[in-house]
């Protein structure tokens, strides 16, 4: 259950894709959401439609993992549901992604808010760019795309909750194994 007292912040609950994973259609809470996110002009309905979803997808193996739940989908014609996190600084969320498919290959892609708690304390993490050289001596830290734990320089996967960072930590999207295996779970 969401907490009560959690400030709501308005989310976009689907958006379509068609047979090449283009976004052809937003729902129409889209740009309130984008709005009350802050979003630059890109992340409105006008700089959404006609983006491959690729765009929007940091990491290789969370592209892979993402453009393999969308082909069991169509190959299949039944949905298919995912949990992820979708954490703010301020909020830990938990959601579902329902991969839809239609009959043209096209898959609506919604997006449901499960549970919605404060975080303790506030923890933000900035995308390394993939042309940035690695830093001497500091070996990347990873975080999954699905569940958010990220895996520390020494090798161990720790959620979210556990770090304490002063500034942003500099990382570097994946998929962790425990989602992959979740992911290739036959059912």
């Amino acid at each position: 259950m969401s907490d009560p007292s959690a400030p709501r912040v308005p989310m976009a609950s689907w958006y379509l894709l068609d047979a090449q994973d283009r976004i052809i259609d937003v729902s129409p809470d889209w740009d309130a959401a984008a709005e009350a996110g802050h979003g630059t002009a890109s992340a409105f309905r006008i700089g959404i439609i006609g983006q491959p979803l690729t765009r929007f997808l940091a990491g290789d193996t969370t592209r892979m993992f993402i453009d393999s739940a969308l082909q069991a989908a169509r190959l299949t014609g039944l949905p298919r549901a995912l949990n992820y996190r979708c954490d703010t600084p301020l909020q830990a969320r938990q959601m579902q992604m329902r991969l839809v498919p239609g009959l043209q290959a096209e898959v609506r892609v919604e997006h449901v808010l499960l549970q919605s708690r404060p975080r303790a304390a506030p923890l933000r993490f900035v995308t390394a760019p993939a042309e940035a050289p690695a830093l001497p001596g500091l070996p990347p830290w990873l975080r999954c795309s699905i569940c958010l734990w990220v895996c520390t320089p020494k090798g161990y996967w720790e959620p979210p909750e556990h770090l304490q960072a002063a500034r942003p930590l500099r990382v570097d999207y994946t998929v962790c194994p425990r989602c992959q295996a979740e992911m290739t779970r036959p059912g």
